[in-house]
């Protein structure tokens, strides 16, 4: 009986406690689907006059003005809970306001977007091009290399220079370097144009006062493969027997060199030209070309990091994985266009990436700042939309 009452007890008094449950999981249970299922602002939302502050965060894609009024417009001005609507401005003239307030230089917010943009990628990380081989910083070995000569260049894998016939001249031992600046740097940070080698500067200068070449493009043509079993060009082994003289991959027509276009790179002081009037045995033989361009914007991708695609083409795709080494007679191995030999084609590389960027106001400072980078090389797309053609 007492085992009964208590259970009716019970009972009678659930009801009323059980509504008063019901109602209270039901709102803590609102509150954390509203908690965890809300829109977050990604920024903070104040609109205090010009001089509230805010970050732009998880930004992709080349920084523009239009890019970054965007992202103000749906990050702080139209983001919940935020003020901005009641200063009764756009979201252009808030975001023009802070934006010249902030760009001392700038009487325009586009004006003013392009000096944050440009400051953003002039200020980020560059990593001396001397680092690809780690040869030292003078660059002599950079030269040496362009111009076609120095022992990743002229020396082959070979039996015959220790006593226990040991392999030495392993070229992808040798410049192992290579692959790590390509598995690490390369792809990840930009690397400094190495204007300083006479192969790689011209008459002009970039917009930003830094040597450049003047067709905005640069190529190497190789007439030796030194490495075997690459799937690359005829060098096989036993390398003392089958790798002598070996040609890569041939992929256009040598037609003439002017040897006075090389002097500025090569050192020499030589005059006329080299014609090759045929092509393959009838001609220079086997040879292969390959190149890069970039654009006039010194902000866009191709030109901020064609040293990246400089690096890629000439010491890691066509050397360490390829083994292409050497130069055309009168000519250096890589250099600006109008010291190159002339041919009728040039394969091509470009540099497609991906950055995050944000940027930061902190009601006085407007700055960007790259979070991150990663760096593709794939084949370029040329004239007419032809594929993996330098012209």
């Amino acid at each position: 009986t007492k085992r009964k009452h208590s259970h009716t007890a019970t009972q009678t008094h659930t009801p009323l406690l059980s509504r008063h449950r019901i109602i209270m999981r039901l709102f803590v249970a609102s509150a954390l689907l509203t908690l965890h299922f809300a829109p977050k602002a990604r920024a903070q939302t104040t609109c205090d006059g010009v001089s509230g502050p805010f970050t732009l965060s998880d930004i992709t894609g080349q920084c523009t003005y239009d890019l970054l009024l965007e992202e103000y417009t749906s990050q702080v001005f139209d983001a919940m809970g935020s003020t901005c609507a009641e200063n009764k401005l756009s979201a252009k003239e808030d975001f023009d306001a802070k934006l010249v307030g902030a760009i001392s230089d700038a009487t325009t917010g586009e004006e003013a977007g392009d000096i944050l943009c440009k400051a953003m990628y002039d200020n980020a990380v560059q990593v001396p091009f001397t680092n690809a081989a780690d040869k030292g910083t003078d660059l002599n070995f950079e030269q040496m290399f362009y111009n076609g000569r120095g022992e990743w260049q002229e020396e082959v894998e070979t039996l015959y220079e220790e006593s226990d016939f040991s392999a030495t001249s392993i070229l992808r031992e040798d410049a192992e370097q290579v692959r790590s600046f390509y598995d690490g740097v390369a792809q990840g940070y930009r690397v400094d144009w190495p204007g300083a080698l006479p192969n790689f500067k011209s008459s002009v200068n970039d917009a930003d006062n830094l040597a450049t070449c003047t067709t905005n493009a640069a190529m190497c043509c190789w007439p030796k493969d030194r490495q075997a079993n690459d799937n690359n060009g005829n060098c096989a082994k036993a390398y003392d027997e089958n790798c002598v003289d070996k040609d890569p991959a041939d992929n256009t027509n040598l037609c003439y060199v002017d040897v006075e276009r090389g002097n500025s790179s090569t050192g020499e002081d030589g005059k006329g030209f080299i014609a090759f009037p045929g092509d393959n045995n009838d001609g220079e033989g086997s040879i292969h070309c390959h190149g890069l361009a970039w654009s006039n914007d010194v902000n866009d991708r191709t030109a901020r990091y064609k040293a990246n695609n400089l690096f890629f083409v000439s010491m890691y795709d066509h050397m360490h994985q390829r083994g292409y080494v050497e130069n055309i007679p009168g000519n250096p191995m890589c250099g600006c266009m109008d010291q190159m030999p002339i041919v009728t084609r040039s394969d091509c590389t470009q540099v497609d990436l991906t950055e995050d960027w944000e940027v930061i106001f902190d009601g006085t400072d407007m700055t960007g700042h790259l979070t991150k980078v990663e760096i593709d090389f794939n084949a370029c797309r040329g004239r007419n939309n032809r594929n993996n053609d330098l012209w």
